[in-house]
């Protein structure tokens, strides 16, 4: 049977909507559709609770003191992918000068040159629109991965899995926590007819004790710093690890942690209010 899903409705007025977005899919909101700059629906899982709600009340405070909480409206209804009412918006999308990335239902523009990466945007993160999403794939192709085994941790909707193999990679191993994501990732993998990538629901534990050349993460802060060390020991001797879904004004804080755990910082990029980060063993 289908879950049910609730819509928050939230004026967005006085709030840096980079640092919103980051905070309101930490506190565990699904998904954001944007009706206008400052006009937004927040779509929420159905086994939402109080406790959830008051979470989301906090970080609004915290983010806006003067944000009125009694203007929230939140609204129960049946099972529906969100992103339905938005897939227009969508469009092809270039990143770096070998990718595109394009919905199932749109075609590249004429002339386009580079390869089509086709990502059904369903209730996963990753449709390459995203700064971190295009911070990670510029990475990515500023490096040689050719005949690399590669993890991607965090997968979510299979975009960086894909664009790996796109760019030579030998064999993608994909993990995320959330089974709606490993779900969309197997159907964007089928859609690009990629092989050689295997994708599981899990964290970072189910890989411990393998090494790869180069570890892909496009998570949050507070998600990737418990797991800096199993990150270092999951690295092979001069690898590399791309990391992105760092807010530009924690990258300072960020690259300091992960270099008291081993890391080497290479490089550091900036798009939006987000930075893309390149270290080394």
């Amino acid at each position: 049977m289908k879950k049910e899903y609730f819509e928050l409705h939230l004026q967005t007025a006085g709030f840096d909507t980079d640092i919103l977005s980051a905070e309101l899919h930490s506190a565990g909101c699904m998904g954001i559709y944007e009706k206008s700059d400052d006009d937004w629906i927040v779509y929420l899982p159905g086994d939402w609770t109080p406790e959830h709600h008051q979470n989301v009340v906090a970080v609004l405070q915290r983010l806006n003191p003067a944000f009125d909480v009694s203007e929230l409206i939140i609204e129960k209804l049946p099972y529906q992918n969100w992103n339905a009412e938005w897939r227009k918006y969508f469009k092809p999308v270039q990143i770096g000068e070998k990718l595109w990335v394009r919905p199932p239902w749109e075609n590249l523009p004429d002339g386009a040159t580079g390869e089509a990466i086709i990502i059904d945007p369903q209730m996963a993160f990753g449709t390459g629109h995203h700064e971190t999403t295009k911070l990670m794939i510029q990475l990515m192709q500023s490096l040689d991965l050719r005949e690399k085994a590669i993890l991607d941790l965090g997968t979510g909707s299979g975009i960086l899995a894909i664009a790996a193999r796109k760019l030579g990679a030998a064999s993608v191993i994909g993990i995320d926590i959330d089974p709606e994501a490993i779900e969309n990732a197997e159907h964007n993998l089928q859609l690009n007819k990629t092989n050689s990538v295997e994708v599981y629901v899990g964290n970072i534990s189910y890989v411990v004790g393998q090494k790869f050349p180069v570890i892909l993460a496009n998570i949050q802060f507070h998600i990737l710093e418990p797991i800096a060390d199993a990150l270092y020991e999951c690295l092979q001797n001069e690898g590399k690890l791309l990391i992105s879904g760092i807010l530009a004004t924690e990258a300072e804080r960020f690259i300091g942690i992960f270099r008291r755990t081993g890391f080497t910082l290479e490089s550091q990029s900036t798009l939006g209010e987000w930075s893309g980060i390149l270290f080394t063993k």
